[in-house]
């Protein structure tokens, strides 16, 4: 990392597009200059549906962030869910021709170099080669620059991916006009901002639960074990109470977020709940507060119940200490912790993200990315692509106020 280098990341999710900006200061850590969220509707079961909408999403965030800015931004770090995404383990080791002149960043390149050389499935294209550590003649460590050692050693993890689904992201982040840095996965984008060194290490479930999506990420000795995703999510909680009661879904998204639990058993009194939008025959229509909990019960077991399967199926139980819950999805649902410790046979809490104060919470991973991508040891060149803004010409003064005009236009579409 340089002083001053610009991260970018943005995070694709099932209901909204979000950027962060993030610029490496004097003391070598980033620091967050800001962010920005967009409603898209371009995303959906865990792909891309629309590279137009999600383009447009793209640009509009990225816009955001350029009218407060110096500078035009040319390229980002995007991410991409575990659904989509494979994990393999594997370990390559180098000669040092001098032992005595030290490990140095060239050992580390070519080793990573070879690595990204192997043979992988037809289909699958490598998104990342994360080295875990490296074992010298003297020590194990994940940082061996300056080591003296004959032989040096990594356990690295190769990260691949539907090169079809990188292919969609690509396309979307080009009619945004945007070229890719890199592409990041979510359980990376998360781990060192809601996860403890400790659960890192001794081995633990992180659920990023969006409003469409779950995505699954297995840790252990501080790597990654496992990712997936499946397409169920805090909005499908609210679909089930529209179809359910027979009302709107603007009014079943207002009474989850108001009447949020769990289970019946947490229901201290049942009162009853005027239902404002109910299409039946009846003007007016009541319904239990018990009623309400039930369908929502329902569905916060069968999600947790889908994860539970994913986990047997892979014979990951054993590997699993606790549990962390992060995302938007679930907010709004009291008790689905206990829930989930009930299903999952682990402990469960909420991951409270470690983020700068201006970090709107639905840019929590978007704000992981460019901390992910500012962590990283052993790379040269981790910035991301900006244009210095001059002068403007007339032409690029006229196409501003086009520009500002348009936005303006589809502000309604922006949270």
């Amino acid at each position: 990392m340089a002083i001053g280098d610009i991260i970018i990341g943005i995070d694709i999710g099932t209901s909204k597009v979000c950027c962060c900006l993030g610029q490496i200061n004097k003391f070598n850590q980033v620091e967050i200059l800001n962010s920005s969220s967009v409603v898209c509707n371009g995303f959906k079961k865990g792909k891309i549906v629309s590279t137009d909408a999600v383009a447009r999403a793209i640009r509009f965030a990225v816009t955001d962030i350029e009218t407060v800015q110096d500078f035009t931004i040319k390229s980002a770090y995007v991410n991409i869910v575990g659904k989509h995404v494979s994990i393999f383990k594997t370990k390559y080791s180098v000669k040092l021709e001098d032992k005595y002149e030290g490990v140095t960043q060239k050992n580390i390149d070519e080793i990573i170099q070879n690595v990204g050389n192997i043979e992988i499935p037809e289909g699958q294209q490598i998104i990342d080669i994360v080295p875990s550590k490296f074992i010298t003649d003297t020590k194990v460590t994940d940082d061996p620059i300056g080591i003296f050692t004959d032989i040096l050693e990594a356990e690295l993890d190769v990260i691949i991916a539907d090169k079809q689904v990188v292919k969609t992201i690509g396309l979307a982040m080009q009619k945004a006009g945007l070229m890719i840095d890199g592409i990041v996965i979510n359980g990376f984008a998360l781990k060192d901002i809601v996860l403890t060194e400790e659960e890192k290490e001794k081995g633990v479930l992180l659920l990023d639960i969006g409003a469409g999506n779950i995505d699954i990420s297995i840790f252990k000795n501080n790597g990654i074990i496992y990712t997936d995703s499946i397409p169920v999510g805090g909005d499908t909680i609210t679909n089930d109470i529209s179809v359910g009661l027979d009302i709107s879904y603007q009014e079943a998204d207002k009474l989850k977020k108001q009447y949020g639990l769990a289970s019946t058993a947490y229901i201290d009194h049942d009162y009853n709940i005027t239902l404002a939008t109910y299409n039946g025959e009846e003007k007016t229509k009541s319904v239990k507060c018990s009623e309400l909990v039930e369908i929502m019960e329902a569905r916060v077991e069968e999600m947790f119940t889908l994860v539970k399967s994913v986990i047997d199926s892979n014979d990951l139980q054993n590997i699993i200490q606790s549990c962390v819950i992060s995302g938007q999805g679930m907010n709004a649902i009291n008790k689905c912790e206990k829930t989930a410790e009930k299903i999952l046979h682990t402990t469960v809490r909420f991951g409270s993200s470690k983020t700068a104060n201006l970090i709107k919470p639905e840019c929590v991973t978007a704000y992981g990315i460019v901390k992910y991508i500012s962590n990283i040891k052993h790379s040269r060149n981790i910035g991301s692509k900006i244009q210095v803004d001059e002068d403007p010409t007339f032409l690029e003064t006229a196409f501003q106020s086009i520009k500002d005009f348009v936005g303006s236009a589809i502000s309604k579409f922006r949270k």
